[in-house]
């Protein structure tokens, strides 16, 4: 809906390579940065620099993530329906419970 060439959503769902070095360079910095819980090395951050980004991305990359947090937990307790844009992409994904 956004425009968004299909290859990169592909590659996006996938989690393969997008063809677009600078796009790609995004989708590193993104895992990175949520694996590493927002602490991303001055290495990881240089090669996010290097590949054309500027300081900006690194907030956007953040508060993206932020918000699709903040989405998905409200949806998961709301249990909110699937609006039905979006059922043909729809994996179903085991839901962890808890501890008690």
């Amino acid at each position: 809906m956004a425009g968004v060439n299909g290859d990169i959503i592909d590659a996006l769902r996938r989690n393969t390579p997008i063809a677009d070095a600078k796009l790609e360079a995004l989708r590193q910095f993104a895992i990175t940065n949520n694996e590493s819980r927002g602490w991303p090395s001055q290495k990881q951050l240089n090669a996010l620099m290097a590949a054309g980004h500027m300081r900006q991305s690194v907030l956007e990359v953040i508060l993206s993530t932020a918000l699709k947090v903040l989405s998905n937990y409200t949806n998961h307790v709301a249990d909110t329906a699937l609006d039905g844009a979006f059922e043909a992409n729809h994996q179903d994904v085991v839901q962890p419970v808890a501890a008690e």
